[in-house]
């Protein structure tokens, strides 16, 4: 968390307001109060998320950004899957790599 100057006051990306607080955060390249930066679909706080998704200037948590955002889902956990991940096909299901596994016995 980046800890702003005296001299100069960011504005929050969220709200517009002034950050006064001691540390804000920083996500897709603008400063937000910690409770401003939430996922525009569901609501939530992104704070103590590790990550968050950005399209057209709107911010998603991983399950909204996949879900309105992916092309495939995973056949059996049902998240998305990004265009870049490997993943394992059985006739005409795709799975995660990691979620391709036994259903008895849970191995890959």
């Amino acid at each position: 968390m980046p800890s702003i100057s005296s001299d100069r006051a960011a504005l929050c990306a969220g709200c517009g307001g002034k950050i006064s607080d001691r540390y804000y955060l920083l996500a897709v390249d603008k400063q937000w109060h910690m409770r401003c930066l939430k996922c525009c679909e569901c609501k939530l706080n992104l704070e103590s998320e590790l990550t968050c998704f950005s399209k057209d200037g709107s911010i998603y948590c991983k399950e909204d950004y996949y879900r309105r955002f992916s092309v495939q889902r995973c056949a059996r956990c049902h998240l998305g899957i990004s265009a870049s991940e490997m993943v394992m096909r059985a006739r005409d299901l795709v799975y995660h790599l990691n979620c391709f596994t036994c259903t008895t016995c849970n191995k890959m």
